[in-house]
């Protein structure tokens, strides 16, 4: 009953902000969201706490506290930390708030959906059974309850499935149950700008050593910049993979980059197990959807050296299967745990840690 509550009231929501509603209305945020509600309503401003601007698409600019009682707001803000946009929307006197997801969704396909929204309603409903398999793998109850409310959100639109969670990207593949001995050999697969390593290395001072991998020159040399004090750090200029070869990826695809024939930016590639024979013991994948690839070009690794892993599997929602179905063709003595790190649809880790 509570879903249906929902539902109906973003529907009702829907119809008096797309209707002739005299309310003022108004979008949190200056996205690609925000144009698509903007080309189907006439907006009163749109809201952005963070720039400079006065004016987007011919209307004003406000600030939360310039919003007006009396008004209608959607939130936009879809990706880390669409929660607390909804909270400082609904602190606002007299003003009706609704999130992107829940309007989409009433909207019956008038406004495009959240990609990984969509892509989940619908690769779910071409095997379900993938899904279920998924949720009975989890070696605790916490895993189940992540991957229900992660669910829940991506299949019904329903942010309120994420009040659990915070923005907590420091935690990020460290759980409890991700312990360190001395002289770990870690592999960060999608390096950045050394974050990631720098706070394995603040877990694990006395390691053996680090193989990171980053494709784009400018960030692997910010990279090499904040990891400088630190030794026993191989840097590849180069992104995982199951082959080497060179790959274009149209980087306005969206938050992740899709592979593509023309597309505008060239990366090397190649395997974790054609790039080392040393033995490795923790291998971090964040690879912008080619975490499954990776994982191809790394069986060897994950057969003799049984490493821990922490793969990120929210970029496509069939990695949720796809990726442990890999994994565990390997080696089936892995206990699988889930996390997550955002309020939003981004940051789900999948872990893989030794029986």
């Amino acid at each position: 009953m509570k879903q249906l509550s929902q539902k109906a009231h973003a529907a009702a929501f829907h119809a008096e902000f797309f209707g002739n509603t005299t309310q003022k209305r108004f979008v949190l945020g200056i996205n690609e969201f925000a144009d698509a509600v903007a080309d189907k309503a006439n907006l009163d401003g749109f809201i952005d706490e963070y720039t400079t601007a006065t004016e987007y698409r011919g209307k004003p600019i406000v600030k939360l506290n310039e919003v007006p009682a009396g008004s209608m707001v959607i939130s936009t803000v879809t990706q880390a930390r669409p929660k607390t946009a909804m909270n400082k929307l609904l602190r606002l006197n007299g003003v009706v708030s609704m999130d992107y997801f829940a309007v989409a969704d009433a909207s019956h396909f008038q406004l495009p959906q959240v990609e990984a929204l969509a892509e989940t309603q619908a690769k779910y409903a071409a095997a379900p059974e993938k899904f279920e398999w998924v949720r009975e793998l989890f070696a605790d109850q916490e895993s189940r309850e992540v991957f229900n409310r992660v669910m829940e959100f991506r299949l019904n639109a329903n942010l309120r499935a994420m009040r659990f969670f915070d923005y907590t990207a420091d935690q990020q593949y460290f759980e409890p149950f991700v312990r360190f001995a001395p002289g770990e050999v870690f592999v960060d697969g999608g390096g950045f700008d050394g974050y990631t390593t720098e706070e394995f290395i603040k877990r694990c001072p006395n390691y053996g050593g680090v193989h990171f991998f980053e494709p784009t020159p400018s960030t692997l040399s910010a990279a090499k910049t904040k990891l400088a004090a630190h030794s026993k750090i191989e840097f590849h200029p180069v992104g995982l993979f199951n082959e080497k070869q060179t790959l274009s990826f149209d980087a306005s695809a969206g938050s992740a980059c899709r592979i593509s024939e023309s597309g505008s930016v060239k990366i090397d590639v190649d395997t974790l197990d054609n790039r080392t024979t040393e033995s490795v013991s923790f291998i971090k994948l964040d690879l912008e959807g080619a975490e499954p690839k990776a994982l191809e070009g790394m069986k060897w690794h994950i057969q003799e050296d049984h490493p821990k892993l922490a793969v990120a599997v929210y970029h496509d929602p069939a990695h949720f299967w796809q990726v442990p179905e890999i994994v565990l063709g390997v080696r089936s003595d892995y206990k699988v745990y889930l996390r997550h790190y955002t309020e939003g649809w981004t940051e789900t880790v999948m872990f893989f840690i030794p029986c």
